[in-house]
This record gives structure tokens, sequence and C-alpha cells, in this order.
């Protein structure tokens, strides 16, 4: 189960690192472990940010620090959860101003589409 007190403590201590200057956008990247059930989520920042697949030009990565939960149902119940409390994180966290200034912030497994979360009104 995907518990958000864990999340937001975790989420806080990869964004105590500085992210590059070029960083325009922050991607949850949500992937699918071995373990049956298991899933876990990976923040990177990205130096572009428009419809398409964005995320992979990376500008930093919390790489195999992980968030890790374990999830029953699939992985759409998995992406609901995730994004769910990402949305609580970006709108209420101890980072919410920090992820507010960026160009924008999606969530999405690595290999799927990203769902947009925050983005940036001009």
């Amino acid at each position: 189960m995907f518990k958000y007190d864990d999340f937001s403590a975790w989420a806080d201590s990869v964004f105590k690192n500085e992210f590059p200057d070029d960083t325009v956008a922050i991607c949850f990247n949500l992937y699918q472990e071995s373990e049956q059930d298991t899933y876990s989520v990976q923040i990177v920042g990205a130096r572009v940010f428009d419809e398409e697949d964005w995320a992979c030009d990376e500008t930093f990565s919390s790489e195999n620090n992980l968030y890790i939960w374990k999830e029953k149902g699939g992985w759409e119940k998995a992406l609901k959860a995730a994004k769910k409390n990402v949305e609580k994180y970006v709108n209420e966290g101890a980072n919410s101003e920090t992820l507010k200034a960026y160009d924008g912030v999606g969530i999405g497994f690595v290999d799927g589409d990203i769902e947009i979360i925050y983005r940036r009104e001009e």
C-alpha cells in the first residue's frame, strides 16, 4: 500500500539535493518491479518540457534511491495510487513551492505515457 507519509519523507530527502540549473521539469517515473505486486517511484529532472517524451532528457535522477510499495490489482491501480499521492505532495508537500517553480510535473511508467500533474501558468 502506498503510504503518503513514507513517500513524502522519501521525496523530501531527494529534494534536499540541488538540481542542475537547466532542469525545467520534474517527472515521477514509475516501475513495476520483478517481485509480484511491487512498484517503485524514481524522481528525475528534465531539461525539456513538452507533450512528448520529455522526461528522457534527464538532468538529475534519484537513480536507485526509490520509493517502493506493494499494490495488488495491477499497474492501473498502482498508477492511480501513486498519482493521487504525488498530486498531494505537489500541492501540500514540503517542496510544493519548489515543484511549482518548474514548468511542469508529470508521472508515468517509464515505458508508458506521462500524465501531467502540474503545469506552470505563464
